[in-house]
């Protein structure tokens, strides 16, 4: 359980505006920079396959406004296994949205200040589920943000009651091309990769017997995103044209079913219905 000195770090590393969820519009403040979402003209996207750098970014902006409307400015949680790319796709989610950006793992290791494997080392994996889960809690509470988490934050069925304050987006990969990621960053900063090394079979073996444990729980989330992965294990996308893949189909979700009338309200324990636990 946190301290409360702890848990007032965690409230100042948030957003200084109110929590606001039932308001048409808002305006966030996070380290001195003022983000505010407007209403802008709406526009029809169609994807027609790999497009430029530069192009790609214009279509995530595109599809950001029309995805910015429907969400009424409800957050986007981003879950998935390690390497997926959620920080990076994350901020390219929240540019083209108006909105603003955090990572938990960020958070975490300011409000403990130690870095994750020095928590993992201190406190081991339960300690940091604790202190991942009230830093979850405070983020949450707020609207207009993009939120990449921790890959084992689905593990906890009370986590789920924060997450569906908004809409889930689990990135789904290959093992090979997450574990080819992970290594290039470093796999031994990785606490549950310590013992693969940089071993990229080993770290992808590592991957393949993680996501059949949390598989079943990742499929709580409402929208899935597949990467993507080149012949020859490479990279086939990058974080501009995940991003708007992930913004296209969320507004599609959001339009084809109940998502919409669900985020209108905030979700109670009995609302909350976790497959895999």
């Amino acid at each position: 359980r946190m301290s409360s000195s702890a848990a007032a770090s965690v409230r100042s590393a948030a957003p200084t505006a109110r929590p606001a969820r039932h308001c048409r519009t808002s305006r966030v403040k996070y380290a001195a920079t003022t983000v505010e979402t407007t209403h802008r003209g709406r526009h029809h996207v169609r994807f027609a396959g790999r497009r430029a750098g530069v192009c790609c970014q214009a279509v995530a902006a595109e599809e950001g406004a029309e995805v910015a409307d429907v969400l009424d400015g409800s957050s986007l949680f981003l879950v998935g296994m390690m390497g997926t790319g959620k920080s990076s796709v994350g901020r390219k989610m929240a540019t083209a949205l108006g909105y603003n950006f955090f990572d938990t793992d960020t958070i975490i290791e300011s409000v403990a200040k130690m870095s994750i494997p020095e928590i993992f080392e201190s406190d081991g994996e339960e300690g940091f589920r604790a202190i991942e889960t009230s830093v979850l809690a405070e983020v949450a509470a707020y609207k207009k943000c993009v939120v990449a988490t921790g890959g084992g934050i689905v593990k906890r069925r009370e986590n789920w009651m924060h997450l569906r304050n908004g809409v889930v987006v689990c990135l789904v990969g290959p093992p090979d091309l997450l574990a080819r990621r992970i290594v290039a960053d470093g796999a031994e900063a990785r606490p549950l990769f310590k013992e693969a090394g940089n071993d990229v079979a080993a770290v992808a073996g590592k991957i393949e017997e993680m996501y059949a444990e949390r598989q079943k729980l990742y499929a709580n989330a409402d929208v899935e995103v597949q990467l993507l992965q080149a012949e020859g294990g490479g990279e086939q996308e990058d974080p501009d044209q995940i991003a708007g893949r992930a913004l296209a189909s969320i507004r599609r979700r959001i339009l084809d079913d109940n998502t919409k009338s669900r985020l209108r309200n905030e979700p109670k324990a009995g609302d909350i219905k976790v497959t895999g636990m």
